[in-house]
């Protein structure tokens, strides 16, 4: 099977959204230099963002789903049966093009598969979405919130996403209705 030509553009714009990924996560976890500080688990992904009815230049009350899928995690709390991840997410909040103001109502799951792609568990989450713009347009999504019950529970989720399909034309007309990009599901310890 041929490999999928991917453009220059795209791969300027992957590896800028990587790059800004990998610099979110450093400087959005604390210096660490004990093992203990380390995030229990990173997993490298792909996320898609759903808005309606749309982003425009008015802010108006906007309805924000996140979804992702992750592989091949790494860690500390990480085993057979925690490989990989679907991420999900809803919450809603007065959003535009222009205004980016934290969600507070975030409320999700991740469910866990174990080395053979069978599902090993579930996280349910509550928490808060931040959405940032960047001098390039892109917009940068960073989750915060706390597992309440199911795997992991009692601990902090994290996950950062780089938005790199802004269309800032639907901004005018249609809306901006999706958007994705590279991202990253860490497990914080206690």
């Amino acid at each position: 099977m041929p490999c999928p030509m991917i453009s220059r553009r795209g791969l300027t714009a992957l590896s800028i959204g990587l790059a800004m990924v990998c610099g979110l996560l450093a400087g959005a976890s604390p210096a660490a230099h004990a093992e203990e500080e380390l995030p229990l688990a990173v997993c490298p992904g792909y996320v898609e963002q759903t808005i309606s009815p749309g982003l425009a230049l008015l802010p108006q009350l906007q309805t924000v789903t996140v979804d992702g899928d992750f592989a091949l995690c790494t860690g500390q709390l990480i085993d057979p049966e925690h490989v990989s991840a679907e991420y999900t997410a809803r919450a809603s909040g007065v959003l535009s093009c222009t205004l980016n103001v934290p969600i507070t109502n975030a409320s999700g799951t991740v469910r866990w598969k174990d080395e053979d792609g069978r599902h090993s568990g579930t996280s349910h989450f509550t928490g808060g979405i931040t959405l940032s713009q960047r001098p390039l347009g892109e917009n940068v999504g960073i989750v915060v919130a706390t597992i309440d019950s199911g795997e992991f529970a009692g601990r902090t989720l994290v996950l950062v996403s780089a938005r790199l399909t802004i269309n800032v034309d639907q901004c005018l007309t249609t809306g901006v209705k999706q958007v994705a990009g590279p991202g990253s599901l860490e497990i914080l310890p206690l």
